[in-house]
């Protein structure tokens, strides 16, 4: 790390981020949640599956949120983040890509998961009742390997976290920063 370098803000030699590499816009400018919308409308397009659609499109603090579904099952297909400054597009880190059976890169499990929604919350709370007093899990959807969750603090968006169908592990997201808002 140079000396302007700072590894806990994802900083490196002051004008690059540590994941991916990305300059920051030299002017400070952010991509608009319009233009988010339209970078993630034409990765739709690029993955050529008819059968996806967009489900979800969030502004977070760092980056935006981005979920795809299946139309013809309603499951919840992948997650990508898109960058608030660069506009990359990016599979989000975590469950996306460790445990999504069907669309992730390193799925290892096959079958139904062996979990069940109500378990899957249950371990979504008392992890949050544990590490993050007086927020709560709300069901937002499954996804190929695991369940998704919203998590809420005095009934406003807060974070989000998943449980892994199959071994009831939880991985909260602490990537996102604070929620700004919905499309």
């Amino acid at each position: 790390m140079g000396q302007n370098g700072m590894m806990g803000s994802g900083m490196m030699g002051g004008n690059m981020l540590v994941s991916g590499g990305v300059p920051y816009s030299p002017n400070g400018s952010q991509v608009s949640l319009e233009q988010a919308s339209n970078i993630a409308k034409r990765y739709l397009a690029a993955q050529n599956n008819p059968d996806l659609e967009l489900a979800d499109l969030e502004e977070w603090e760092f980056n935006f949120y981005v979920e795809y579904k299946e139309k013809s099952t309603g499951t919840k297909a992948f997650q990508v983040l898109i960058d608030k400054y660069g506009g990359t597009v990016s599979p989000e880190m975590g469950p996306n890509m460790m445990w999504n059976i069907k669309y992730g890169m390193m799925g290892s499990q096959t079958g139904n998961m062996t979990l069940a929604k109500e378990q899957a919350m249950a371990s979504a709370q008392q992890f949050l009742d544990s590490r993050l007093p007086g927020t709560k899990a709300e069901d937002s959807g499954m996804f190929y390997g695991y369940y998704h969750f919203d998590v809420k603090k005095d009934n406003k968006m807060y974070g989000m976290l998943d449980v892994n169908g199959y071994s009831g592990q939880v991985w909260y997201h602490t990537w996102h920063g604070n929620y700004i808002r919905e499309v």
